[in-house]
């Protein structure tokens, strides 16, 4: 009766903790697999090129060295690029 409370019983509880723990790793690789994949997906896409060009454009806009053309035009010119996305 004493090995079992000593021994039996907290192996049981170890043995119970690691398969908790076993399955919210997999749940956690499965979530993080299917989150890329859904990146993967979001990026190939026609709103992912879309969002990927403007944000770029929206930097060049703003990191513009050359002051004589104003950040607006520097946009309203690939807005026509935009428009076909």
């Amino acid at each position: 009766m004493l090995i079992d409370y000593f021994i039996n019983k907290p192996q049981h509880r170890v043995t119970e903790l690691s398969q908790q723990m076993d399955l919210q790793d997999e749940l956690k690789r499965q979530h993080h697999q299917a989150f890329k994949y859904r990146l993967k997906r979001f990026a190939v896409s026609k709103v992912g090129i879309a969002s990927a060009f403007t944000a770029g454009m929206g930097y060049e806009a703003l990191n513009n060295s050359d002051h004589k053309d104003g950040k607006l035009k520097q946009v309203s010119r690939f807005s026509w690029l935009l428009r076909l996305l």
